[in-house]
């Protein structure tokens, strides 16, 4: 009986040190998924779409109205500061200036005949004057005298101030007549011819335009700032930037100004008399801001309208520690990184970060460039992929 209840005392303990050793003795160690701590450079970048227009851009306009007697100039010529671009009909000014000059002739005529008068006046005044203290002459003779004199003075004046004004009136009138000659305020290329020989234009109410001229020399560069980046975005930032029409060219340039307001405040199409359901509309939408930045162009490539995709350099670091970002975590706003020990266990480290692009971290402190940080666990069967920095299975 003794020798039974051995027997299965010693066989449990066979079945529970076999259990034991199923359970625990053939579990695998397990693996991980590192990375060496690199040397590299690293860049914070925002990148943003945008569109070109001319740096400087006019509407040439009539600023009196008339017919269009004369264009000069056609789309796309170069035209200097000074040239002629339109001449207007300048009957109407032209008739308007001789009868203020007729104006004026006859104030002036007027003024000599009234001035005679007055002379006379005068002198009959200081005549009677002599002869009163004399006692040659009455009072009222010398009163009726200095009321003589008094009014000759005053038409008289008044000819002087109807002079001023009639010459105010030849100089608007002379104005007027130049105005029908429409010569370019800028260097620059005829971009927009919206009228054509023959056209009445009307300059009563709005300013019609003639021509657009734009300087086509040096081009703004205005990319759209999202609201998310634009507190990152200075001026003195450099800018790379491409065309849709050709992506392999890279172009530089620098950051000039952001403008303090939205795009649909900067934009010359947007008006104040928005209705109120689209203004309900854009205060859902997005919120973008210009940056500013004038490039040359001396080959004329950059064309106005054109999109633009635009890298703006937030912060650069060069040949330092960094992991790839999928390697850290974040806990009461600090970093940690999992390090990959030489007992081939995990073993948290708190470490202090810098520049940070899409993929990887500069770290300032905490790791060193022999250490293996951890970016995941593998399960047993997974495959495992190449993620470019030399991750490896431990």
């Amino acid at each position: 009986m003794k020798k039974k209840v051995l027997a299965i005392a010693v066989l449990a303990a066979l079945i529970a040190g076999g259990a034991y050793y199923f359970m625990n003795g053939s579990k695998k160690a397990p693996t991980y998924l590192t990375e060496d701590v690199q040397r590299s450079n690293v860049e914070k970048t925002v990148v943003a779409s945008g569109s070109i227009e001319s740096s400087n851009e006019v509407d040439v306009g009539a600023q009196v109205s008339g017919k269009v007697v004369k264009l000069y100039v056609t789309l796309g010529q170069e035209v200097k500061k000074g040239d002629k671009i339109a001449d207007i009909d300048s009957t109407t000014q032209i008739n308007s200036l001789n009868t203020a000059k007729a104006a004026l002739a006859s104030y002036q005529a007027q003024l000599k005949a009234k001035q005679t008068g007055y002379n006379v006046a005068l002198s009959s005044y200081n005549r009677l004057s002599k002869l009163y203290t004399q006692q040659s002459t009455s009072l009222d003779n010398l009163n009726s005298a200095k009321n003589t004199l008094d009014a000759a003075k005053a038409e008289v004046d008044a000819l002087k101030e109807s002079i001023k004004q009639a010459e105010i009136q030849v100089n608007t009138a002379e104005t007027n007549v130049d105005y029908t000659k429409i010569t370019s305020p800028i260097d620059g290329t005829v971009i927009s011819t919206p009228v054509s020989e023959g056209q009445t234009v009307n300059a009563n109410q709005t300013t019609p335009t003639i021509v657009t001229v734009a300087n086509l020399d040096k081009m703004l560069i205005k990319p759209e700032i999202s609201e998310g980046d634009i507190t990152k975005v200075k001026a003195g930032q450099q800018v790379t930037f491409t065309i849709l029409s050709d992506s392999t060219t890279t172009y530089d340039a620098v950051i000039d100004s952001v403008d303090p307001a939205t795009t649909t405040t900067t934009d010359a199409s947007a008006t104040s008399s928005a209705s109120s359901s689209s203004s309900s509309s854009s205060s859902t939408s997005a919120v973008y801001y210009y940056a500013n930045m004038a490039v040359d162009n001396p080959n004329r490539v950059l064309r106005i309208g054109m999109t633009t995709e635009n890298t703006i350099k937030i912060a650069r670091a060069e040949n330092v520690l960094t992991v790839s970002n999928m390697a850290l975590k974040k806990q009461d706003n600090k970093y940690y990184v999992n390090v990959l020990n030489a007992q081939n266990q995990p073993e948290r480290r708190e470490v202090q970060v810098g520049v940070q692009d899409d993929f990887h971290t500069e770290i300032k402190s905490g790791l060193t460039e022999s250490d293996k940080v951890i970016l995941s666990q593998i399960e047993d069967g997974e495959k495992v992929g190449n993620l470019g920095r030399g991750p490896r299975m431990f």
